[in-house]
């Protein structure tokens, strides 16, 4: 296990933020967990239906999913991903099927589970800010989705004080961005806060190459991704990163 590992900055909301820095401490680092981005439930209700299936793009959407009755729970629930997978589990599903990290391989697993049927009927949770071609693939692989907005991932004005004063300070040597949307976020706090030098010099470890887009975009340089969008495949970019940054 690494002792002297790299000090990363995890910018998820708070929950996940703390899942995030207790994995990197096992490994090692040292983990500065400051959200930009905090989840608040919407008010819509559930559509009506009934329903051949529930889908779930993302573990934040939970807090609703697992509101809904029994018989719901009884129907097959198509994760975006393993650990979604494992939190609708312990949520009452019992008919649970893991897509890989995405929403293509998402759509693949809903071809795949419905093949040869008629129109399957889907539930799909979502939150507010979701990719915009979501609903297309999944009617593409021969589905009905029926969108249910459950939360919404909002950014806040600033960015974190205590990661402005670790930017600013060189405590930094690696970044953590786990969406598109959040990367954006994140490059716009920091440039706000007037620290993008010093923020675009770190490491940035990205969950794929459309996590990457915005960085790529303002001329990050040191940019690694994982060769599978999951935290674990992300977490293994660490063998490859040294303590070269910010030294304290």
């Amino acid at each position: 296990m690494l002792t002297t590992g790299p000090r990363v900055l995890v910018m998820r909301p708070k929950s996940a933020g703390l899942r995030t820095a207790a994995r990197l401490a096992a490994i090692g680092c040292e983990a500065v967990t400051a959200p930009i981005l905090h989840i608040e439930p919407t008010e819509m209700s559930v559509p009506a239906g009934p329903f051949d299936a529930v889908s779930v793009t993302s573990a934040a959407a939970l807090y609703r999913v697992a509101q809904l009755p029994n018989a719901m729970k009884a129907l097959p629930l198509l994760a975006v991903g393993e650990r979604t997978a494992l939190l609708a589990q312990e949520a009452g599903f019992t008919d649970v099927h893991a897509a890989e990290g995405e929403r293509h391989s998402l759509a693949a697993l809903a071809r795949q589970l419905f093949a040869g049927r008629a129109r399957a009927r889907l539930l799909l949770a979502l939150g507010r800010d979701h990719k915009a071609d979501t609903v297309a693939l999944l009617e593409d692989a021969g589905i009905e989705p029926v969108t249910w907005i459950v939360y919404a991932a909002q950014a806040f004005e600033t960015l974190p004080e205590n990661a402005h004063m670790a930017i600013e300070a060189g405590q930094i040597d690696v970044v953590l961005h786990y969406s598109r949307r959040s990367a954006t976020i994140a490059c716009a706090l920091v440039e706000q806060a007037g620290l993008w030098p010093a923020f675009a010099r770190l490491t940035h470890c990205v969950l794929s190459k459309d996590v990457a887009a915005p960085l790529i975009e303002r001329g990050v340089k040191s940019i690694l991704t994982a060769d599978r969008p999951h935290e674990d495949a992300m977490l293994t970019l660490f063998t490859t990163i040294g303590r070269s940054q910010g030294s304290p």
